[in-house]
């Protein structure tokens, strides 16, 4: 199809976009209120999710989910190319899944709305001691059940390539002991670009998962090391033009 059509395309995917955020995001906020679990937002964050894909015909492959087990925590770690990497994410693989988000997420209408009153992990990057403070405390909040998943890199990456990784998720691991599942998206950052506005929408996303990575009887000493054997793996699963 030509390009006159997936740019159409495209613009009512951002208007349909909008219009399920300004519908699930209030509605999401009310329920978590009202009931006091997260349960009901995880259910409407995933449909959100699952609308998104859906109205941008992304077709996501998942593999090694055979690596993870139903209900038990753990650390993933991931590459970062587009704000799709969370919709493509929370929408197919099936896991028990919280994200650590910018400070600056909060701003945005609605979802930002929604985000506060959720479980997942909002940090602010100019403040590292506070940051800390919360990743502690996520510390305990990953023994019931739940995944962490950090994006290493910190933010989107400009060019499609793997950038240096923050080691956060692994002082996580390592305070916890719990296993670092390594990530790999490829394929979303076609569809919303860095400071891109309209989406280009049809294509295909790529997910792996890769074994758990053990961290009982490790140190954080073993932070570098870790972080880079991480990092590689990572990269060994990533398709740059998938």
């Amino acid at each position: 199809m030509g390009r006159p059509f997936h740019y159409l395309w495209g613009l009512l995917a951002d208007v349909l976009i909008f219009f399920y955020t300004i519908v699930i995001g209030p509605t999401a906020t009310v329920a978590v209120l009202i009931s006091r679990r997260s349960r009901p937002l995880d259910i409407l964050a995933r449909g959100w999710c699952k609308l998104i894909v859906w109205t941008c015909g992304i077709r996501v492959t998942v593999e090694g989910l055979h690596h993870v087990q139903p209900g038990r925590s753990c650390v993933i770690i991931s590459n970062h190319l587009s704000n799709f990497d969370i919709w493509c994410t929370y929408a197919c693989v099936p896991m028990n899944i919280r994200f650590v988000a910018k400070k600056e997420l909060l701003r945005i209408p609605v979802f930002g709305q929604a985000l506060a009153v959720s479980n997942h992990i909002v940090i602010d990057r100019q403040n590292p001691e506070e940051a800390i403070a919360i990743i502690n405390a996520a510390a305990a909040r990953s023994e019931r059940g739940i995944c962490i998943l950090f994006y290493a890199e910190g933010t989107r990456s400009p060019d499609g390539k793997v950038h240096a990784f923050k080691k956060g998720g692994v002082t996580l691991a390592l305070r916890t002991g719990l296993p670092i599942v390594p990530m790999s998206i490829s394929g979303t950052r076609k569809f919303l670009p860095k400071r891109s506005a309209v989406i280009r929408p049809g294509g295909r996303v790529k997910i792996v998962l890769d074994a758990p990575i053990q961290t009982s009887g490790l140190a954080l000493g073993d932070r570098d090391e870790l972080t880079e054997q991480v990092r590689s793996i990572v990269i060994r699963n990533y398709e740059e033009h998938y």
